[in-house]
């Protein structure tokens, strides 16, 4: 994957909190592959995982493994709505990526400070909890669907992909805006992308699945589940797989994360991102427009 700027071993801090997930399997995944690599990693969780997230730590870590939800007051019964950024968590989270930390982002990390283009930008998309725009766009909430695929190698000559073959998989699948001009695709599925065949994730968390309408009226979802973007001077892959245990059990699903993170946390990815920065997806602003 090439040289860091240390001899030392890969760092990550994985970073969760604001959405349920399968910790034990989450951090067994983690812990298998740092054993298996060499990494060596922390867990730190939202909100309190601002803290750690500040530029003058920024030397402390290679990668950031996020599977988090920032930036979203999320209860069930109620409506989803944005908090946040302060204007100084934003900063500090482009300080990080001023300086060239790669990131990681799996799963419903993809729906973090929706009230700031910036993360979408950062990440290559968005999940909409709730109807709301993006870059002066009106966009309906975003659907889900969990249901079995193919995982299919769309980039075999990517770092991320080495050795990796399509694997099939049972795990939720995301109706909802992602930059395919902007991002590297690494990996697509093989599944229906018509609207009708997702759930709307608004009516969904307010009212209970079996009231939530389907998607119709969304754009087709994306194919994709894997893919490469850069943020300022960081290297960002992003993989949507990640609702259970049973998928971070998974060799191939395993092999990609690994990927990810030791491709981000090398020089050559850096070298990598800092090529590709370019306005308007790679200069991530601070435009936070949420509440505090």
């Amino acid at each position: 994957m090439g040289p860091r700027a240390h001899d030392g071993p890969v760092r990550v801090l994985v970073v969760t909190g604001g959405h349920r997930v399968d910790l034990d399997a989450l951090l067994g995944m983690v812990a298998a592959l740092a054993d298996a690599r060499g990494w060596v990693w922390a867990h730190a969780v939202q909100p309190s995982a601002q803290a750690w997230l500040d530029p003058r730590n920024a030397d402390a870590w290679d990668a950031l493994l996020l599977h988090d939800l920032p930036g979203l007051y999320l209860r069930r019964g109620e409506p989803p709505r944005p908090i946040g950024p302060d204007p100084a968590v934003a900063a500090a989270a482009l300080g990080l990526l001023d300086r060239g930390v790669g990131v990681v982002a799996m799963h419903h990390a993809l729906a973090g400070w929706p009230a700031w283009d910036g993360w979408a930008d950062a990440l290559g998309g968005r999940f909409h909890y709730a109807p709301g725009t993006l870059h002066g766009r009106h966009w309906p909430s975003s659907g889900t669907r969990i249901t079995d695929y193919t995982a299919r190698v769309a980039a075999p000559g990517h770092p991320v992909c080495a050795g990796l073959d399509d694997f099939s998989l049972t795990d939720e699948l995301y109706c909802c805006p992602v930059f395919e001009e902007q991002v590297v695709p690494l990996v697509r599925h093989d599944a229906d992308v018509s609207s009708a065949r997702f759930i709307s994730t608004y009516e969904h968390v307010i009212h209970g699945e079996d009231a939530a309408p389907d998607s119709t009226g969304h754009p087709p979802a994306s194919d994709l589940v894997a893919w490469a973007t850069a943020a300022a001077a960081s290297p960002v892959v992003y993989v949507q797989p990640g609702d259970s245990g049973a998928t971070f059990a998974l060799p191939g699903y395993r092999r990609l994360i690994g990927n990810a993170v030791d491709w981000v946390a090398s020089a050559e990815g850096r070298t990598w991102a800092r090529s590709r920065r370019t306005p308007p997806h790679s200069d991530v602003p601070v435009a936070p427009d949420g509440p505090a």
